[in-house]
């Protein structure tokens, strides 16, 4: 089944509506037309029979201008039988047929029910003495009155119809524009433009209270989302390969250490006391693989759905055991912690922990040991954010701008490291619901910096 154009439909929809209600105006209007004319025949017709019921004797035998005068208008037709003789009296022509023959007999006493014969006459019967009077009137004149109605209203119905169906296509031609805007915008957008918008009417700002320009607002919010999902799947799909690189490149540097050591080992071409020598750097490239794995692993968990706890953790006091445990590992390093006030916020306590240590293992790993190291917690109305400054080397403006992407590393291809301690803070600190930043100024020094919401119970 074929489909009509939108435009077709409706403009087609308007005019049927429209025909068929001025339809069945004009019918009722015609049939309450008729019924007033038959009415007002009838009461005629009534007061005619009235008057000649009471003046029978002297109308019976008197000339026709007699009756004329004594029952008006003229257009009547009277028929009087009186002992077997029938007296007709009519200003037009009379039918052949006596009405008096075709009528139903009148009732003892009044009129009867006016009744339509054959012909087109109206009539009413009534008895007066031994007379039996019929008087009659053409329904000629009702019946050309509503057909002159009728004419009319098909003429004016007509012409109504066609300035209607001038002013809708037009009408509907410049409020379904839109519609073809969003039929070519997205045309535009399936043959590769995706910056394509709907375009609003000339340049005025769109306003919410009109239909086509929410819709426009609508489309254009709908393409805008997709535009970014298209986008942000692209820049998903493109870490996924790069993490799938540097992770086989990762893995593949202590693979290769292991299997290099081992066939040292196998083929006996090291000295038996260099022996536990190659053993222990075999080891090492083993930890340091599981490290690895262990890092992708708890990665792949937080990009998945990140189980952590939320209880009442005290940032200041996380602050102060992971110093400790900077200050255990490296006795000799300056190290300043700042944290005046408890910092309570609404975390996983293990999870956060794993960040500051991260952090703090970041500045063993990158900068001499004597640089200075200090951790600031700052509590404020909106959250608690945990600086950690190093006087270190600082970092490149544009390694910072990539610090906490996955497999980063300030010197690629150092031992020990992984270059995701950072990625591991970034995921941390977005599944709490915070924020992580790192800046490095011109002089040297590095700052890292979270900011995690407040627990809800430490703003009352």
């Amino acid at each position: 089944m074929n489909r009509l154009p939108l435009r077709r439909s409706l403009l087609l929809g308007l005019v049927g509506l429209t025909a068929t209600a001025l339809v069945s105006a004009g019918l009722v209007s015609a049939l309450a037309l008729e019924a007033y004319l038959m009415q007002r025949t009838d009461d005629q017709l009534r007061s005619a029979a009235a008057v000649v019921a009471t003046r029978v004797k002297q109308l019976a035998g008197q000339p026709p201008g007699t009756v004329r005068a004594a029952v008006a208008p003229s257009d009547y037709l009277v028929e009087i039988r009186h002992r077997g003789t029938l007296t007709r009296f009519s200003a037009a022509t009379p039918p052949a047929t006596p009405l008096l023959d075709l009528s139903p007999a009148p009732p003892a006493e009044g009129p009867s029910t006016p009744v339509t014969l054959a012909g087109g006459w109206r009539v009413v019967t009534v008895r007066a003495g031994e007379a039996l009077v019929l008087i009659a009137l053409p329904l000629a004149p009702v019946t050309q009155t509503v057909r002159r109605l009728v004419l009319v209203e098909l003429a004016g119905g007509a012409a109504v119809l066609l300035l209607l169906a001038g002013s809708a296509r037009l009408l509907l031609v410049r409020g379904l524009r839109p519609l073809d805007r969003i039929t070519a915008t997205a045309t535009a957008i399936s043959d590769g433009d995706l910056d394509r918008r709907v375009p609003l009417d000339g340049v005025r700002v769109a306003d919410p209270r009109t239909e086509v320009d929410r819709l426009t607002l609508a489309v254009n919010g709908m393409l805008t989302r997709l535009q970014a999902a298209i986008a942000a799947r692209t820049r998903s799909e493109q870490r996924l390969r790069d993490f799938a690189a540097d992770a086989s490149h990762e893995l593949r540097t202590p693979l290769t250490s292991i299997r290099g050591y081992l066939q040292i080992l196998r083929h006996d071409m090291v000295e038996p006391d260099r022996r536990a020598e190659v053993l222990a750097r075999s080891e090492d490239e083993a930890v340091r693989m599981g490290r690895i794995l262990d890092d992708l692993f708890y990665l792949a968990r937080l990009d998945a759905e990140p189980q952590l706890r939320h209880d009442r953790v005290d940032l200041a006091v996380l602050a102060r055991d992971s110093v400790a445990d900077l200050l255990a590992a490296q006795p000799g390093r300056p190290a300043r912690l700042l944290a005046p006030t408890p910092a309570p916020v609404s975390g996983d306590e293990h999870a956060l922990r794993q960040v500051l240590a991260n952090l703090l293992a970041n500045v063993r790993a990158h900068t001499p040991a004597d640089a200075p190291v200090a951790v600031a917690v700052e509590p404020d109305a909106d959250g608690v954010t945990v600086r950690v400054t190093d006087g270190g080397p600082g970092v490149d403006a544009a390694l910072a701008e990539r610090a906490f992407d996955r497999f980063t590393q300030a010197e690629p291809g150092r031992a020990g490291g992984s270059g995701l301690g950072l990625a591991i803070v970034a995921g941390i600190v977005a599944a709490h619901g915070g924020r992580v930043g790192l800046r490095s100024p011109p002089g040297g020094g590095a700052e890292v910096w979270f900011a995690l919401p407040r627990a809800d119970d430490a703003l009352r």
